[in-house]
């Protein structure tokens, strides 16, 4: 994928400590092409909901869907970000580079207005 967001990993890392600031997020991960979480984490105050294997399981399948959604950015355009409104959580996904950034936030979450912030935050240099 061309990269629309070109930051090196260590300042990714930055932008998950960032983004783990806001209120409404509960976790930042930053994961590679291999599903490998490289950056990111829970809040401090927050418990992982899942056991590790189910976290590798979550990461993967992430990196695998943002990866087939490539094969219509020929006629659809490049995927700016992907959400998902759970009953406990709001799941949402942003391209970067080879990276996937994941961001859990709390389930009333404005997605629309929570994702103009995080692309705003990703894209500052």
């Amino acid at each position: 994928m061309k990269a629309k967001y070109a930051l090196e990993q260590s300042a990714l890392e930055q932008k998950c400590d960032t983004l783990l600031k806001e209120n409404e997020i509960r976790f930042v991960g930053l994961i590679n092409s291999m599903g490998r979480l490289v950056a990111g984490g829970f809040k401090s105050c927050i418990d992982s909901p899942e056991d590790e294997a189910e976290r590798q399981k979550m990461y993967m399948e992430l990196v695998l869907r943002v990866s087939m959604r490539k094969d219509f950015d020929y006629c659809l355009g490049e995927v700016k970000y992907s959400a998902s409104r759970r009953e406990k959580a709001v799941m949402m996904s942003f391209p970067i580079d080879s990276f996937v950034m994941l961001i859990s936030a709390e389930p009333n979450v404005d997605i629309d207005k929570t994702a103009g912030k995080i692309i705003k935050t990703i894209e500052l240099n």
